[in-house]
């Protein structure tokens, strides 16, 4: 019998339920799939940000589809593991308290609402599960080619593993993010020994059945990489970043990009520029370093300490 917070699944069966923790009142919804075989434990999320539609739907059809019969090990699926911030269209942040859920891990047991479920997740989910699988995409305001990241740490090992689990999404850009942002689901869990990851796929709210499959056969390939499913792994040429180089508001007004993702940039380059509500220039943000655009803020509107975009290198 595997025991995952208050549910229960036992050997070659599957379940479908909602964990519940005493320190909340969100219920997450949860596929847990109990393979027949011994195996490695495997956690992939969704849902993080409550409005990236098409990494939720693609977590949600991996936990719909997983057999027990196919599943070496254990696998969480928690689709939508902030429904709060999901039900209210929040963008980035948990409606009750505006904390990103994915800048407040591990969480803290007395704390605001997002820390409490990040506390909630870390203890019950993360600390569960020997690889973890955080699936994102653009949030409502953002644009982005699809990229993975992985943290790396001084744990030579784990950061390897980590890079190469990332590596096998059919996805072009992967990232080794040295920690620019902290709090996150897959740098906290490196820290803790755990082979962890985001893959990005999907943009600005939209459910993009397209790109919920590339996340989908991503997971699958990475699981097969690691035993938890049979099968031939595939591999594909993807490019290597070192540098995840983020830019942030510094004011509230009116952002304008002068670029748009995909775009290869030089130091030094115009990137955008934020004005006043009559039109006049505030600031003007140029690149920090050579690279590439993996994501964009396309809202008019910016609020002071917003992302704006990120270059990776």
């Amino acid at each position: 019998m595997w025991n995952f917070g208050n549910l229960s699944v036992g050997r070659g069966e599957k379940v479908k339920g909602y964990l519940q923790f005493p320190l909340i009142e969100e219920k997450l919804p949860v596929f847990l799939i109990n393979g027949e075989v011994e195996g490695p434990t495997v956690l992939i999320l969704g849902g993080i940000h409550g409005c990236e539609y098409t990494s939720i739907d693609a977590a949600l059809e991996v936990g719909k589809t997983l057999l027990p019969n196919e599943v070496k090990g254990k696998i969480a699926v928690i689709p939508i593991a902030n429904p709060r911030s999901f039900y209210a269209r929040s963008i980035y942040v948990h409606p009750e308290d505006n904390k990103n859920l994915n800048r407040s891990f591990p969480g803290k047991e007395d704390g605001t609402a997002a820390e409490k479920l990040a506390y909630c997740l870390n203890e019950t989910a993360i600390k569960e599960a020997d690889y973890i699988i955080d699936l994102h995409g653009g949030d409502m305001i953002e644009a982005l080619v699809p990229f993975t990241i992985y943290h790396v740490s001084e744990n030579a090992e784990v950061t390897e593993n980590s890079r190469r689990l990332a590596s096998l999404f059919g996805i072009e850009y992967v990232v080794g993010s040295t920690g620019q942002v902290g709090g996150s689901t897959y740098s906290t869990a490196a820290l803790q020994g755990k082979v962890a990851i985001i893959a990005e796929a999907g943009q600005q709210g939209i459910l993009d059945k397209e790109n919920s499959q590339l996340l989908q056969e991503g997971v699958r390939n990475a699981m097969r990489s690691i035993g938890a499913l049979d099968g031939a792994v595939k591999h594909t040429p993807a490019k290597l970043l070192n540098t995840f180089d983020w830019s942030f508001a510094d004011y509230t007004g009116l952002w304008y990009p002068n670029v748009v993702i995909g775009q290869s940039v030089m130091k030094g380059e115009l990137l955008g520029e934020i004005t006043d509500e009559f039109g006049e220039s505030i600031k003007k943000y140029y690149a920090e370093t050579n690279g590439v655009v993996l994501f964009l803020v396309t809202s008019l509107a910016i609020n002071l300490k917003d992302p704006l975009l990120a270059i990776g290198d």
